[in-house]
C-alpha cells in the first residue's frame, strides 16, 4: 500500500515566465531571491527556506507532534544541490519546534553520477532520459517515517517523482512534498519558465562575486558546473579565497573523470595542466 502524499507550497506561481505572480498575493515573485538562492548565496536560500519553513508548521502542524521519525531527502553525488542547504535550514526551524519528538534529520540520497545537461533549459524528453541513466540509492532505512521532500521549484514534476518511487520502494510511512515556487499549468507550459527564475539575476558566474566577498556563497553542483562551462573560470578563481578554490577543486575531483571529461577547459584552469593529466585515462590521452 502507497504512503499518502500531500504538498505544501510557498508561491504558487501564476503569470508569465518574465513576469511570475504568487497566486496567492497577487504581488510579484522575488526571481531575483530565487535566482541567488539557486547558485549559491546563503542569505537568500535562509529566506526562502524560512517562508517555507512558516508554510509547513501552519499547513501541516502534526510535524512537530509526530512521534514518528521526520527526514528529509535530498539527491546528489559529492557538490549539494540549492535545495541540501534549504532542507538544512528548514530541519533547524522545526527542531527548534518539535521538542517532544525525534529530532528531524537531513537525509543523502546517493546519486551514482552527474551529468551535464542544465534541466531548466532541457526537454520533458531529455530530463526524462537523464533520471533513467542515473541511479538512485537511500543511505539509511526510510520505513514508516515521515519524509518531507524539499525542492526549490515543480515544473514537470519528473525529479520529484523518482523520489518520491524511491521512498514508496522502501516502506516510507508518509511523504510531504515541500516546495518553494509552484508553476500552474499554464506557465510550466513554457519552456523558458524554469530558466527565466534561475537567471533573473544571475547572468554570469562573476555576479556572484559580491556573496563571495561578504562570506555569503555556498557551493552547489549547479554553479560548479557553471563554474567550469565558464570561459573566464580562472578570473573569477582569481578574485575567490583559497578555502573556497579548494573546495571547489575538491567537489569536482570526487564527482569523477567523466564528470570532468565534460568540462576540458574549466577542469584544466581550476585542477592545473599536471592534475588534468592524472585524471586522465590512457584512451582520452592518446591522440
Amino acid at each position: 500500500m502507497s504512503a499518502p502524499v500531500t504538498q505544501v507550497v510557498a508561491h504558487p506561481l501564476t503569470g508569465t515566465a518574465e513576469r511570475p505572480v504568487d497566486a496567492r498575493t497577487g504581488e510579484p515573485f522575488d526571481t531575483r531571491t530565487y535566482s541567488l538562492m539557486k547558485h549559491g548565496d546563503r542569505p537568500a536560500m535562509h529566506r526562502l527556506a524560512d517562508e517555507l519553513a512558516d508554510v509547513l508548521v501552519a499547513e501541516r502542524p502534526s510535524l512537530l507532534t509526530d512521534p514518528r521519525p521526520v527526514v528529509l531527502p535530498v539527491a546528489y553525488l559529492v557538490a549539494p544541490p540549492a535545495c541540501r542547504y534549504l532542507a538544512d535550514r528548514i530541519a533547524g526551524r522545526l527542531n527548534a519546534l518539535r521538542t517532544t519528538a525525534p529530532a528531524v534529520r537531513v537525509m543523502h540520497v546517493h546519486k551514482d553520477s552527474v551529468t551535464h545537461i542544465d534541466y531548466a533549459a532541457s526537454s520533458a524528453q531529455d530530463r526524462r532520459n537523464d533520471l533513467a541513466s542515473i541511479g538512485f540509492r537511500l543511505t539509511e532505512p526510510v520505513r514508516d517515517a515521515i519524509a518531507i521532500v524539499v525542492d526549490d521549484v515543480r515544473v514537470t514534476g519528473l525529479a520529484e517523482q523518482v523520489m518520491l518511487d524511491l521512498l514508496q520502494d522502501n516502506g516510507i510511512g508518509q511523504i510531504v512534498t515541500a516546495y518553494v515556487a509552484t508553476c500552474d499549468e499554464q506557465l510550466a507550459r513554457d519552456p523558458s519558465v524554469e530558466s527565466a527564475l534561475n537567471h533573473a539575476e544571475i547572468g554570469s558566474i562573476h555576479d556572484m562575486l559580491p556573496s563571495v566577498r561578504r562570506g555569503d556563497f555556498v557551493p552547489t553542483i549547479r554553479f560548479l558546473k557553471r563554474l567550469l562551462a565558464d570561459p573566464d573560470v580562472a578570473g573569477f578563481l582569481a578574485a575567490c579565497p583559497t578555502g573556497l578554490v579548494q573546495r571547489f577543486r575538491a567537489d569536482a575531483e570526487a564527482t569523477g573523470a567523466q564528470f570532468l571529461a565534460g568540462y576540458p577547459a574549466g577542469t584544466a584552469a581550476l585542477l592545473g595542466e599536471s592534475d588534468l593529466r592524472s585524471h586522465t585515462t590512457p584512451e582520452e590521452a592518446t591522440p
